[in-house]
């Protein structure tokens, strides 16, 4: 895994907080408006965010292998 220092963290951060601002106001357009696509949408845009945080919160960028089975110790 690759680490992530200085700018290269601060942008996962702005990604991280884009994703899960376009998540939540999807999944509440999808709400109101009654759209099933739009909330699944919004619910994987989260889950994005999620892995961005994490990515900051680590420092780290994440390996495919950590994307698919991320309970498996390193």
């Amino acid at each position: 895994m690759r680490s992530v220092t200085g700018i290269d963290r601060f942008i996962a951060l702005i990604l991280a907080c884009v994703w899960l601002g376009a998540g939540v106001v999807g999944f509440i357009i999808a709400i109101v408006d009654a759209r099933l696509l739009l909330g699944l949408v919004s619910v994987l845009a989260v889950g994005y965010a999620c892995l961005w945080f994490r990515v900051v919160a680590r420092s780290r960028l994440l390996t495919w292998t950590a994307l698919a089975m991320p309970w498996r110790p390193r």
